[in-house]
């Protein structure tokens, strides 16, 4: 998982504008430890696992900062 700017992006698969994500949810498997991200958008949703919650940390601040940054440029035009 790395971040580009607003972006996520998954072992060059494919890349996910942060903005765009309405709202994420998650859930551990108790089985394995994993946790298991969805990351809605709009009727669509994608879905990754993280093994770790610096993972899931890193993954909510950026989420946060994108739509930050989205919202001051609306703010802002």
């Amino acid at each position: 998982m790395e971040f580009k700017d607003i972006f996520l992006s998954i072992e060059n698969k494919w890349e996910v504008d942060l903005t765009r994500v309405d709202f994420i949810t998650m859930k551990e498997n108790w089985d394995d430890g994993n946790h298991h991200i969805k990351l809605h958008i709009g009727t669509k949703e994608v879905r990754l696992v993280c093994s770790n919650q610096r993972e899931i940390d890193e993954l909510v601040k950026q989420w946060k900062n994108a739509r930050n940054k989205n919202e001051y440029n609306k703010q802002n035009r």
